[in-house]
């Protein structure tokens, strides 16, 4: 009895599972932290970070860069651009006190050589 109860259940199933895939029904299921976090402070996800970045101060922050624009720290994590949603006290302190950097403009490729005069060996 126990085996037809349980076939009669997988039939329903299957059959429910057939028609939904007819009827083009799809679900997606994605999870997503409600409060992102880096290095335990909470951020805010960005596609991508503002304008001129690379040009803008920074502070090695864990091994990788944070930059200052306005007064928000942009930091890649993982492939993705946040900033900080409070700032960490790390950062703080290095822009109250001056202690980041500025990228030095972009180094410009260096010129083919030019041939002035032939030497010629016997």
């Amino acid at each position: 009895m126990k085996h037809d109860n349980l076939l009669h259940r997988l039939t329903r199933l299957t059959a429910a599972v057939a028609l939904g895939g007819a009827l083009g029904c799809t679900a997606t299921i994605t999870t997503t932290p409600e409060d992102p976090t880096v290095y335990s402070y909470r951020v805010i996800a960005v596609d991508s970070p503002p304008g001129p970045i690379y040009q803008s101060p920074r502070v090695d922050y864990h091994g990788s860069p944070a930059y200052l624009v306005g007064d928000r720290w942009y930091y890649q994590d993982r492939g993705r651009w946040v900033y900080f949603r409070e700032e960490p006290p790390e950062l703080h302190r290095a822009r109250t006190r001056g202690e980041y950097r500025a990228d030095s403009p972009p180094r410009r490729a260096p010129e083919a050589p030019t041939e002035t005069r032939r030497r010629r060996y016997d």
